[in-house]
């Protein structure tokens, strides 16, 4: 409990915390959300930039190619008006400036002066030589450029030219090739270049050479672009939301260190700082191979993540959560502190009686759990009151609840003075009380006997209440711990179950709980729990004990007596299980359970051509009140098509004392059917004159209580002889059971008992054996013989 008032106190931290870790949550998840769309655009502008940088040089490649097939179909040989007209239409060169077509020429050595010559004729280039100037076998010089020209006459295939292999290559076949570009300073120094060069060789098929100087396999020069790099780039025009960053090295000779020639970050020389940059974060690599060369790619965004990242959303999200997470945590926190205010005012009325001011059922049994560790501890006894009016209920009905709640208030405060200024006192509800009071070493049973005789005896005085003066007694059962109890509700339990035997002891007085009422009541339970079940499962039986004719000694009747042996509990006489029966409610279920059967059980004899007499069935007051208990024995008559004349109903007096008006009118119902009745256990209780003379009663049956003794005991023997008289008088006749001697017999016919019942005459027989007792034989023949007669 106090764990859970912590959680409803700190009730605002703990939403607080929910909801601002949900807006973390929800922060983190935008992050995230956010650089995979980074990622993904990131991809998608890479890929953009591949793809146009594959397409420019493919569409190097196609003019190249464009310009070779050209000069492949001349029939003359190559001007340079007609080169300079071709290449003004590649598209490629209006779209970068830096781009330059060139193309070199095949001349043998004899046909050098005359190429020279030629070429010194165009205008401009009237200094034209081919270089370097060594004599060789045969020269590829520059001979035509757009859309300028530089190095006119440098020969391709001179020693002194880097990439003479490249040239030879191509001049083998007819294919692209690709290669980077040296530049030299003023000073003659080679420098590192970002111009490439894309060539294809031209070779005219040797059917149709005319005039055009070739070598003898058809090869006629080279055509070739060279670019730069950044130009490409700047010609590719990459389009993306937050651009691309990237950079370029051609690995084509398999070095695990690429020497970049192109990055985006920076148009100066690339260093180390640069290339550091790139190794700090996530790009991505591509490998271009185009025209023999092998290109590295690397890119990514053009910014770092964080800077591109749209931190308004993600950390708008958190500001709200916190927003909201503070006005839900105030919010919370006015509730609860409504709710405590509230809980303390619940709690008071909760742990407070409202009507006697006493402790209430909640907080007594609290004060119990209390009381009971406390003890635990230092070793000390316990004892709990469980303290039931007497006959409050008569009082509620005859003068209302108000007057019964003053009463009840009356009460709480003399149990007040009269107990210990220690012993705390509650009110369980209606008119039950508890009292917990912790014993002292000193004090033993004799002062816990005193004080509930005084309790006893100070509530049993009268009351002045609403003018009138009342009076009411009360019932006390107690437990004591740790012996007869280790928690509150084995206590409570005891205490209410000894009370439970103050009230059967004649109420007004006490009872304290002990292993003989705990075996007791433990063995009574079980008797219920088995007899449910005997009932369920037809385990019971019927016997059957004859009633004789004193004076000619003929069986008259029998009475119908349950009989029940238990696998568990053995035999269990009636005379235990009938008052469990009647305190459980289980009569109900037991009573309808007879009455079928011994209708069976005729039903049976008259097929096995059996003659029986009467039969006198028990029935309880519970059976009389139900409603329908009169429309249920007509339903029984007429299902078994039994005569009602073979019945007899036994009823105790209680009965007609709890509802002598309703009783009266339901037995002179089952009287005009034509079953007889008797008023059983006449004498053992309020026994009234008014039943024998008003209601329709046939027999009055003196209970076994009296003729047991009333041959010793002069005022049995007067009472017995008194009934018999009476019953006479008002025209009933009288049977006496529990007869077992001869001269019980005797003395009953001599003062006018008209039928006996005891194990004098019979035990109650099984009803199988009926058709072979001597009685029944006997009653059988003496009907045959009259019918024969």
């Amino acid at each position: 409990m106090t764990q859970k008032k912590r959680y409803v106190k700190n009730a605002y931290l703990i939403v607080f915390s929910i909801v601002f870790f949900c807006g973390v949550v929800t922060s983190l998840a935008l992050y995230h959300e956010e650089k995979q769309h980074l990622m993904l655009d990131e991809n998608i502008a890479t890929e953009q930039f591949i793809t146009r940088l594959k397409d420019a040089l493919a569409q190097y490649g196609r003019e190249v190619a464009g310009v070779a097939i050209m000069v492949q179909s001349m029939d003359e040989p190559l001007t340079n008006p007609i080169f300079q007209r071709a290449s003004r239409q590649l598209e490629s060169t209006e779209k970068n400036n830096t781009l330059r077509v060139y193309f070199a020429k095949y001349v043998p050595h004899s046909q050098r002066d005359t190429y020279v010559t030629q070429q010194q004729g165009l205008a401009g280039l009237s200094a034209f030589q081919i270089t370097p100037s060594e004599i060789r076998k045969e020269y590829l010089p520059l001979t035509y450029g757009y859309p300028f020209f530089t190095n006119p006459g440098f020969d391709l295939l001179s020693d002194t030219y880097s990439n003479r292999d490249v040239i030879q290559q191509i001049r083998s076949y007819q294919g692209f090739e690709m290669s980077e570009l040296p530049t030299f300073s003023s000073e003659g120094v080679k420098q590192k270049t970002r111009s490439f060069a894309l060539r294809r060789s031209i070779y005219i098929p040797l059917d149709n050479i005319k005039n055009r100087v070739t070598d003898e396999f058809g090869f006629y020069g080279i055509v070739g672009i060279i670019f730069e790099v950044n130009g490409l780039v700047r010609q590719l025009n990459v389009p993306g939301i937050r651009g691309v960053a990237y950079r370029i090295a051609d690995i084509t000779e398999g070095s695990q260190t690429p020497v970049w020639f192109a990055d985006s970050r920076t148009d100066i020389n690339i260093n180390a700082e640069h290339i550091s940059h790139w190794e700090k974060g996530h790009f991505n690599t591509t490998n271009i191979y185009y025209g023999g060369r092998n290109w590295r790619v690397d890119t990514r965004n053009s910014s770092d993540l964080l800077g591109l990242i749209d931190w308004t959303l993600i950390l708008g999200a958190l500001i709200l959560f916190t927003l909201l997470a503070l006005l839900l945590s105030w919010y919370v926190r006015l509730l609860s502190n409504a709710y405590n205010q509230t809980l303390l005012l619940a709690n008071e009325k909760i742990e407070i009686d409202g009507l006697t001011g006493l402790y209430s059922r909640y907080k007594i049994q609290k004060e119990l759990d209390e009381l009971i560790k406390t003890c635990e501890l230092n070793a000390n006894k316990l004892v709990v009151f469980f303290l039931d009016l007497d006959h409050f209920k008569t009082i509620n009905d005859a003068f209302g609840h108000e007057t019964g709640d003053k009463l009840l208030v009356k009460v709480a405060q003399r149990l007040k003075s009269v107990l210990p200024d220690k012993a705390i006192i509650g009110r369980l509800g209606g008119d039950e009380f508890l009292v917990l009071m912790v014993l002292d070493d000193k004090k033993a049973c004799v002062f816990l006997e005193r004080l509930c005789r005084e309790v006893i005896l100070q509530i049993s005085q009268s009351y002045f209440v609403e003018g009138g003066t009342l009076n009411i007694g009360c019932s006390i059962g107690a437990a004591l711990y740790p012996d007869y109890g280790q928690d509150a509700e084995t206590l409570i339990k005891n205490a209410d179950m000894a009370m439970y035997e103050a009230k059967s002891a004649g109420r007004a007085t006490y009872y304290f709980y002990d292993g003989a009422m705990g075996a007791r009541i433990s063995r009574n339970m079980r008797i219920e729990t088995r007899l449910r079940y005997a009932l369920q499962n037809s385990l019971l039986e019927l016997h059957f004990q004859p009633k004789v004719d004193l004076n000619t000694k003929e069986c008259v009747g029998m009475e119908a007596l349950l009989r029940w042996e238990d696998s568990e509990l053995g035999t269990v006489s009636p005379m235990e299980f009938i008052p469990i029966a009647e305190q459980s409610g289980i009569i109900l279920m037991l009573g309808e359970w007879v009455f079928e059967q011994t209708f069976k059980h005729l039903v049976i004899w008259k097929e096995q051509g059996v003659q029986v007499p009467p039969i006198a069935i028990n029935c309880s007051a519970a059976q009389l009140k139900r409603p329908n208990f009169l429309s249920h024995l007509l339903s029984l008559l007429d299902k078994y098509q039994i005569d009602p004349s073979l019945l007899e109903i036994e009823v105790t007096e209680s009965i007609l004392i709890e509802d002598a008006k309703g009783c009266a009118e339901l037995l002179r119902q089952v009287s005009k059917l034509g079953i007889k009745l008797a008023i059983d256990d006449f004498g053992t209780g309020y026994s009234s004159l008014s039943y024998l003379k008003d209601l329709p009663f046939h027999y009055v049956k003196i209970d076994q209580v009296f003729i047991r003794d009333f041959m010793e005991d002069s005022d049995h023997d007067a009472l017995t002889r008194a009934i018999i008289n009476l019953s006479h008088d008002l025209n009933l006749k009288v049977i006496a059971e529990g007869i077992t001697r001869v001269d019980q017999m005797e003395r009953l016919r001599e003062y006018g008992c008209d039928i006996g019942q005891g194990y004098l005459f019979s035990k109650a027989l099984g009803a199988n054996s009926m058709a072979s007792d001597p009685m029944i034989v006997a009653l059988n023949e003496k009907q045959g013989d009259s019918f024969d007669g």
